[in-house]
């Protein structure tokens, strides 16, 4: 019973959250289709659906340096290099995402006026930043994982460009654990603020405060 309990939290919660994110101006929903994609990974990728498709394929195939590669400067620099960067990919949450069995971008999400990071950039800095954007992925763990069920992921994503070479490249800035793989048993929500004095049922929402 407390496992129903639980999900249906968790419902709520997405519910919630979806019904927020409809009210975005600009997302883009991603749905499969009777022709035949191109697969990743794309030697030029085009928007940050595909940029996030492309270091899918390299956790899914565990290619990790190609993984690191795919992160910006900024993520580079706070994760202290590859080692680094691979020790933490063993520790929850992101444990599941290496050699994952399926994945999916769900959504994409750009900024409707526009984005000015630029403009108040230094002019000689090396790499610029010039668009940002989010992408929802579900991830189906591997089998062998301490969650074989799927799970979700926010990838944070910025458009960078070489002043020098003028290159063009969305890059990975972080991952995000959706709330379903989050500690629950930090601070209590009780669902009878938002029920009427006659509903006898009562219902606990866990979630993590951060504190």
């Amino acid at each position: 019973m407390n496992t129903i309990l639980f999900r249906l939290a968790l419902d709520i919660v997405l519910l919630y959250t979806l019904s927020y994110i409809s009210l975005l101006p600009k997302c883009n929903a991603f749905s499969t289709s009777s022709a035949t994609p191109q697969q990743p990974p794309f030697q030029h990728p085009a928007s940050p659906e595909e940029a996030v498709q492309n270091q899918l394929h390299y956790y899914q195939t565990n290619q990790l340096k190609e993984v690191y590669n795919c992160c910006s400067p900024g993520n580079q620099e706070a994760t202290g290099g590859i080692d680094e960067f691979k020790r933490q990919l063993q520790i929850p949450p992101y444990d599941l995402i290496c050699q994952h069995d399926y994945s999916a971008v769900l959504l994409e999400l750009r900024p409707d006026s526009g984005f000015d990071k630029l403009s108040i950039q230094e002019e000689e800095e090396e790499d610029q930043i010039l668009d940002v954007a989010l992408c929802l992925v579900c991830i189906r763990p591997n089998r062998k994982a301490r969650r074989p069920f799927p799970v979700w992921y926010w990838w944070e994503m910025s458009l960078h460009r070489d002043t020098d070479s003028k290159k063009e490249q969305w890059l990975v800035d972080c991952i995000m654990p959706d709330f379903d793989d989050l500690d629950f048993e930090s601070k209590a929500l009780s669902i009878d603020d938002f029920m009427d004095d006659d509903d006898e049922d009562e219902l606990t929402i866990y979630w993590d405060m951060n504190e």
